[in-house]
């Protein structure tokens, strides 16, 4: 895999009209890491699944999809998505266990951001309360419990950016990185450039967060 991408940032269907200012991953970034990390017939787990993006990718690329989303719009949106609506389980991440999944051979994800001054709490929508300390604690947590659904040598990608607010900017990505590393072996990361398209989520067609960049953190399931 190379270390830079450089992909249009487009995405092959719409989000429902009162979700359309929505950030999320785009399709041609799920179907290169799935292609480089994946089989057909092998079992992929999304545990931030949000719309079905790339449990709709792995399904056209022949793959088992499986994932979990907290938000209930969301869980009918992905499983509208999907051949086998059964495979997209209402919850939360930090709750995952193997009696809902079978050993998946690889997570692609994109976990909620947050924002460093934030008081809204990511994991429950941005509806309770956190901190960003706590936040990265339940990432730590949530990346502990998709271990332990995962077959060994299993690759995890997590598609996460850095954040520009009023000035300051959170270190989303390297303290992401950091949290699930004491987790998952860190392999690297894959840094991917976003040309402007005809998006269908945002107008302008560009890529959100103060950047034209987000990264790809690539990690490992640790030998048992």
């Amino acid at each position: 895999m190379r270390t830079f991408l450089s992909l249009e940032y487009a995405h092959d269907t719409a989000l429902p009209a009162d979700h359309d200012d929505e950030f999320r991953t785009p399709h041609a970034l799920v179907e290169r890491f799935l292609t480089e990390y994946t089989e057909p017939g092998d079992r992929v787990l999304d545990p931030f699944a949000g719309f079905g993006t790339t449990l709709a990718v792995a399904e056209r690329l022949d793959r088992e999809a499986y994932g979990i989303e907290y938000d209930a719009d969301r869980v009918e949106h992905a499983r509208d998505a999907v051949a086998d609506a059964a495979r997209v389980h209402h919850g939360s991440v930090l709750d995952l266990d193997d009696a809902w999944f079978p050993a998946c051979d690889m997570c692609f994800t994109s976990p909620p951001f947050m924002e460093r001054t934030d008081t809204r709490n990511p994991f429950e929508n941005y509806a309770g309360e956190s901190t960003y300390v706590d936040y990265l604690d339940d990432v730590e947590r949530a990346f502990s419990r998709v271990e332990s659904v995962l077959a060994t040598g299993a690759h995890v990608v997590v598609d996460v950016s850095n954040m520009k607010h009023e000035g300051r900017v959170t270190t989303l990505a390297w303290d992401v990185a950091d949290r699930v590393a004491n987790v998952l072996e860190f392999d690297g990361e894959v840094v991917v450039g976003w040309e402007a398209g005809d998006d269908r989520d945002h107008g302008d067609g560009t890529f959100g967060y103060g950047y034209d960049h987000s990264y790809c953190l690539t990690f490992t399931k640790k030998n048992e």
